[in-house]
């Protein structure tokens, strides 16, 4: 009996403080079997959360905005078109993912001035365990009979002293369902093969998961070690050293990364690069085009290229050169191919930089998260890295430019050659030195026979017997 006693407390103590939440990507779109290359410049992604007595399944946004933990209307837009409001109208219904404060008779009221109420929540965790709480949120006291949603707000702004706007992370903390603000979105395992398929027509899937409590080396130790961590300061922002194409880099860029894109947004100054470097040959021969696309969720658009869908695109674009994203600070870098660049849709290649005009800044969209394992955390606002994960892909992904190669190769034989000259010479110096010191030997050798000689000649002069007879005058 104490045995089973001290098994259970060890499962309560011990259990896994973690939540899984599935989600799903939805737009203005949803009923187009094709979609445009609007829907995926910006989207909505949504997660299903069990609530309310009895239990209804009812969407909660996945947001990047200051918002508190509350529930409001539905709204996939803020484009102001009535041809979209009319939309959105037959999503909903078709959805009916909605909740009604009304139906459920857990349903409480905790503040009506400052629109404060909670509700019964199913979540689950890795294992698929069922954690059942109260939870307190927020609605507006003028919409609290309509038809709600939720909101799960990963930004990090939050007052720790504000009573009455309340957030999810800390919700979800005060009643011990979950002891760390971590989060991490994890996508399926990142696709190598040489395709240029990426963007996702069909929104019944579940496009991936939210984990929030723990970080993957907690809930996935085979696979990542805590000793392995990067952690950075930053706030869905990454300070980057140096943006690096080629010849061309930006200095010191301040990139957000963002999962609600498709798209990585470059600035006016990459733009003009690349231009010069692929683009404007293309343009002149109508095989690339360059569009101001709407978006779908605001009031602006986006300048995006494509090319068409042929042999010499296909070959062309293999010369395009990677892409580098340096944070020489904790030596790392994210690194993105001309595979990652360029992708199929409606038989079409999208170049997947979009600009908007004048604009010096810079955003990388989903790409970014399916490539490299991304946590964040929510009250210290860090973002960490496994250096394993990032050094295997890039292993696996970085192609090295031509160009690089070729100079690469130019070097090798400039330093191979050098060496050869320098070999030579050192032959040279050497042959150089031992036929001068040979001759130098030889010169000694001769010049010592040559006073031998001279003097044995002396010697023999002095040894003969000459008798020495002056010669008589002659006088006349």
């Amino acid at each position: 009996m104490i045995s089973i006693f001290l098994f259970i407390l060890y499962l309560e103590l011990f259990q896994s403080k973690n939540l899984i939440f599935p989600f799903k990507k939805i737009t203005i779109e949803y009923f187009n079997k094709t979609k445009t290359i609007s829907d995926f410049i910006y989207f909505n992604l949504y997660t299903n959360i069990t609530m309310g007595t009895p239990k209804k399944t009812v969407a909660h946004f996945i947001t990047m905005n200051s918002n508190t933990f509350y529930f409001y209307e539905f709204k996939l837009h803020f484009r102001g078109l009535k041809e979209y409001d009319d939309i959105q109208n037959k999503i909903e219904n078709s959805l009916g993912l909605y909740y009604l404060t009304k139906d459920s008779s857990s349903f409480n009221e905790i503040n009506n001035y400052y629109g404060i109420y909670s509700d019964l929540f199913y979540l689950y965790d890795l294992n698929q365990k069922e954690k059942k709480c109260n939870l307190n949120f927020n609605i507006n006291p003028s919409n609290k009979f309509s038809k709600l949603y939720g909101s799960i707000n990963l930004y990090f702004q939050e007052d720790p002293y504000d009573e009455f706007n309340k957030y999810f992370f800390q919700t979800l903390k005060n009643n011990s369902v979950i002891d760390n603000c971590y989060f991490t979105l994890i996508y399926d395992e990142y696709d190598l093969s040489n395709n240029y398929n990426y963007f996702n027509d069909d929104y019944n899937n579940i496009l991936g998961n939210l984990i929030i409590g723990e970080y993957p080396h907690e809930f996935s130790p085979d696979k990542y070690k805590e000793n392995d961590q990067i952690k950075i300061n930053g706030q869905f922002v990454l300070n980057i050293n140096k943006i690096k194409l080629l010849n061309y880099s930006e200095i010191d860029i301040n990139v957000g990364i963002k999962f609600i894109s498709d798209f990585i947004k470059g600035s006016s100054n990459f733009k003009n690069e690349i231009d010069k470097l692929f683009f404007n040959d293309l343009f002149e021969k109508k095989l690339c085009k360059g569009e101001n696309i709407d978006e779908h969720i605001f009031i602006t658009h986006d300048l995006i290229y494509s090319c068409e869908n042929n042999k010499e695109i296909q070959e062309k674009i293999k010369s395009f050169p990677t892409l580098y994203f340096e944070m020489k600070t904790y030596n790392i870098t994210f690194l993105f191919n001309y595979k990652e660049l360029f992708k199929l849709h409606n038989n079409r290649f999208y170049f997947l930089v979009m600009f908007k005009n004048n604009s010096l800044t810079w955003d990388i969209g989903e790409i970014f998260f399916r490539k490299y394992l991304t946590s964040f955390h929510y009250d210290s606002k860090l973002i960490s890295f496994y250096r394993t994960q990032i050094d295997e892909i890039n292993k696996k992904t970085d192609i090295p430019d031509p160009e690089y190669n070729s100079e690469q190769n130019t070097n090798n034989n400039d330093s191979t050659n050098n060496n050869n000259n320098y070999t030579i010479k050192i032959i040279i110096c050497v042959v150089g030195c031992v036929v001068l010191i040979a001759a130098i030997i030889t010169i000694i050798i001769l010049v010592i026979k040559l006073k031998k000689n001279r003097k044995k000649r002396a010697d023999e002069l002095k040894d003969d017997d000459y008798e020495y007879i002056p010669e008589e005058k002659i006088i006349n």
